[in-house]
């Protein structure tokens, strides 16, 4: 279920054996509801064809398609990688109100499971996020993440990101409370989702 050799090469073409690989790392399926085109055996007899050896499925705070992906994945000769696009609330996940800090529905943070641990993360993460986050979306919260972000990566670079709403508002304004947000936030990241075991980041 982890993640390695991950590098980009032209999707287009049959790359020679010693080849870096492509991986896609951010991809949604029908499960993405509004957002999302990929049947999933569609999906994966595509990276297939295209000598791709792994991809993952990261669908908008869901995890509804992890079974359907994993089992057609592992018959194609895929390796599967199961993760979300998360939705984190601004303040506690809990508080059904608009926020004065980012958008109600949450920042967006891409959670892939490197370990079977993170996978059972992942499961907590979204079980709570429906339980006891939902307000618009189902959200986690800076609270779970760091309880449950043991063999998870996060990937923290979509425009909908808290790193981006700090960064296009220090951008849009050259207010430098805006670049301390930011930096704050990717210490925060980089803190909860640390290095591995073997020093990784």
């Amino acid at each position: 279920m982890g993640i390695s050799g991950v590098s980009s090469c032209d999707p287009m073409t049959s790359p020679s054996p010693d080849a870096p690989r492509f991986t896609h790392l951010h991809l949604h399926s029908e499960y993405s509801l509004l957002d999302g085109h990929n049947r999933i055996t569609r999906l994966v007899n595509r990276v297939a064809d295209l000598g791709m050896t792994s991809v993952a499925l990261t669908d908008h705070g869901n995890l509804f398609g992890a079974a359907e992906f994993h089992a057609a994945a592992t018959r194609a000769g895929i390796k599967p990688i199961l993760g979300i696009e998360a939705y984190v609330a601004p303040e506690s996940r809990t508080l059904r109100a608009k926020s004065a800090v980012g958008p109600a529905g949450g920042f967006h943070l891409v959670l892939l499971a490197r370990t079977d641990e993170g996978w059972s993360n992942l499961l907590k993460l979204s079980s709570d996020a429906y339980l006891n986050g939902f307000y618009h979306k189902p959200r986690m919260d800076k609270e779970t993440l760091s309880q449950w972000s043991a063999g998870l990566i996060a990937i923290n670079g979509h425009l909908g990101s808290s790193l981006a709403h700090h960064l296009l508002r220090f951008d849009r304004t050259g207010d430098d409370s805006h670049w301390d947000a930011a930096v704050a936030e990717a210490r925060w990241h980089m803190r909860t989702f640390g290095p591995d075991e073997n020093g990784e980041p």
